[in-house]
């Protein structure tokens, strides 16, 4: 019976662990500021634009944030930054209910005009062994023009990749996610 509730207490103890160190501020994503201004320069054109945060549509436990891109009084664009999760550490076909384990994952941004249509699509920090193949640029010029409307279908609206089927299907449903927020903010 004691040694039941000492495994217990070592699951409970661990258990918080994990937990507390899930969000830690070295797991934080970090805004490429430089790579956006340059993109932003190059997609849009704007210039003496300001990038504003976007509060209050993504959940404050999020890897993701959305910020506008202002221009004098009007919106020339938004800009999304997201930490997509990959596979988990040890390989895809570990069972994704081990909480131990951690996930393998990258970052990436898109630009859009002011009307919501992806402009341009980057991954910039990719730490997972897996799937390189998404951070390809011609391969990420299939988002061109996407506005979130009509759903994407892998395989057959964007080109499949051998190797990257998962992160190149996170970064799709992350993508078609955020072009609903954006789009919402659009229609608001």
């Amino acid at each position: 019976m004691k040694i039941n509730k000492n495994i217990a207490i070592l699951i409970s103890i661990s258990t918080i662990w994990v937990l507390m160190n899930s969000f830690s501020d070295a797991d934080q994503i970090r805004i490429p500021y430089n790579k956006i201004v340059k993109t932003i320069n190059k997609q849009i054109g704007a210039q003496g634009f300001q990038l504003q945060p976007v509060e209050g549509l993504i959940d404050t436990y999020s890897q993701s944030k959305i910020f506008s891109i202002q221009s004098d009084t009007s919106i020339s664009g938004y800009v999304y930054v997201s930490r997509v999760n990959s596979c988990r550490s040890g390989g895809c076909s570990i069972m994704p209910d081990d909480i131990a384990l951690e996930f393998e994952y990258f970052d990436y941004f898109f630009i859009t005009d002011s009307i919501g249509n992806v402009l341009n699509v980057k991954v910039y920090n990719y730490q997972a062994t897996h799937g390189h193949q998404v951070m390809s640029k011609g391969w990420l010029k299939q988002f061109i023009g996407f506005s979130g409307k009509q759903s994407l279908n892998y395989g057959k609206d964007i080109q499949a990749i051998s190797g990257a089927t998962i992160s190149a299907q996170t970064l799709i449903h992350d993508l078609e996610q955020a072009e609903g927020l954006i789009q919402s903010l659009l229609n608001n």
